[in-house]
């Protein structure tokens, strides 16, 4: 009688571990959607819209804006749970920077955020794609101007993996970048158990398709190389702590790298504290990445 009601009491407890597990892993893959607030004629722009797809299939929808004699078409790329047009980091205001200072823009919606279409997030594993279906469709509307991956937390991160798999960009600005989706989601979901962590995300991965280990640009930004990247963090940055970036900056051996730690600033929050420094620093750094005498290169 003991031994029956010990054993239905452990099968109760592992039930009840796996159903929790399940919902944390629920949690993990649920689409982080909203709305596309504004469009870029809200800052006095014009614009055109973009659709295409990813490899497998995921609609991706965006902007896509023209500056006369552009130098190069900068790819926006937006954090976990941002979209396009997010107002929190201003990349409507960043775009308007960039166009008016002769660079086209690319700016979209990552699957299931704003008005992508695919249901899940996939932690990384299948947004990587999104990221090289953005630079196949800017190669085939802008031609073969240089590249630039501009990513903010989550899309920052991305665009150090995309570049490390090969997408063929010329230089790359990571604001707040994580080292891996597994220590972001990590110190996100802190006030959970470590092995239920762990559980939950062995279950993303069979359950959701969402391999949490897939983005992890701690263990390729060294073969960026010789792409530069312009690492940016605010110090006060309680979402990723700074020694995210400080710790892919070390890991990286490319001396073309450049650093900007902010003080005082929190999350992917340098370019609306300080828009004027922020745009500058840059700007000056895709003059050095992107050198005159290599865009007549390129154009030739």
């Amino acid at each position: 009688m003991l031994v029956g009601l010990l054993v239905g009491t452990g099968v109760l407890l592992l039930l009840a571990y796996g159903a929790v597990a399940l919902y944390v892993a629920d949690a993990l893959t649920r689409s982080k959607q909203q709305r596309v607030q504004d469009t870029p004629a809200s800052v006095n722009l014009r614009y055109e819209e973009a659709q295409f797809l990813a490899e497998d299939g995921a609609i991706l929808r965006g902007w896509f804006l023209e500056s006369p004699g552009a130098r190069a078409t900068v790819i926006l790329i937006h954090d976990i749970e941002g979209t396009r047009s997010d107002r929190e980091h201003g990349l409507l205001r960043l775009t308007r920077d960039y166009v008016s200072h002769g660079y086209h823009v690319l700016t979209f919606d990552l699957r299931g955020r704003g008005e992508s279409i695919c249901g899940r997030d996939r932690l990384g594993s299948h947004e990587l794609r999104d990221v090289a279906a953005a630079a196949g469709y800017v190669r085939e509307r802008a031609g073969p101007l240089p590249l630039i991956l501009h990513g903010f937390g989550f899309g920052g991160s991305l665009a150090i993996e995309g570049v490390a798999h090969g997408v063929p960009a010329q230089a790359v600005i990571a604001d707040s970048p994580f080292t891996s989706a597994r220590e972001f989601l990590r110190h996100r979901w802190r006030h959970i158990p470590g092995h239920l962590f762990r559980v939950s995300c062995w279950i993303a991965r069979r359950v959701y398709d969402a391999d949490i280990d897939a983005l992890a640009p701690i263990a390729v930004v060294d073969a960026v190389a010789p792409t530069p990247i312009l690492f940016i963090h605010g110090d006060a940055d309680l979402d990723v702590p700074p020694t995210h970036t400080i710790n892919l900056a070390a890991a990286s051996l490319n001396d073309r790298n450049q650093m900007w730690l902010v003080p005082n600033v929190g999350h992917c929050g340098a370019y609306l504290d300080h828009p004027g420094v922020y745009l500058g620093r840059c700007l000056e750094f895709i003059e050095q990445a992107v050198p005159a005498r290599l865009l007549v290169a390129t154009a030739g």
